[in-house]
């Protein structure tokens, strides 16, 4: 069991009151009672520094979690480019030199795809992705604003800052 921090004033006689005892503040003394691996180790006035409890397995798993939680929600634009010669692939578009349809992703092209220009594997193109502020969780909620990128935010808000101004000066239009 933790003690508690006790704190003793030592009274001592005050010099022309009489032999009067007084508490001076300055006179107090701390006794602290600190606790390490298992012991109480008690000084005078001296601080003894308290080490880190080590966390629970239980801990270090919720951390985890809450760690995989903060990861950002990532968008698929469905362009990949080659990094031999810059070919885009579009998935709008598919590939016509191949009898790939439109529609299917760059992942789901088959492992022997290649550039049809330079001929470049497909481990050698990239691709594009777009990254949305906020956890992927929380996508779901708002007015569509949380699966905004940064910059169509801001354009959002100073857009609307903008047209307000505009109308707030337009009303004195009407005077």
């Amino acid at each position: 069991m933790r003690k508690a921090n006790v704190v003793r004033a030592s009274v001592t006689p005050s010099r022309g009151t009489g032999g009067q005892r007084s508490q001076r503040p300055y006179a107090k003394r701390a006794r602290f009672t600190r606790r390490r691996a298992g012991e109480d180790i008690e000084g005078g006035s001296e601080v003894v520094p308290q080490e880190p409890d080590e966390f629970s397995s239980e801990e270090l798993s919720e951390a985890e979690q809450l760690r995989a939680q903060e990861r950002f929600m990532v968008m698929d634009l469905g362009l990949a480019n080659c990094t031999g010669c810059g070919y885009q692939y579009d998935r709008n578009k598919g590939d016509p030199d191949w009898p790939i349809s439109p529609g299917i992703t760059f992942s789901q092209l088959p492992a022997d795809y290649t550039c049809p220009i330079c001929g470049g594997p497909k481990s050698g193109f990239e691709n594009q992705t777009k990254t949305i502020a906020g956890f992927a969780e929380n996508q779901k909620y708002g007015l569509g604003t949380n699966t905004m990128t940064g910059d169509q935010k801001l354009l959002l808000i100073y857009g609307s800052l903008l047209v307000f101004f505009g109308l707030f000066l337009a009303g004195y239009a009407f005077d």
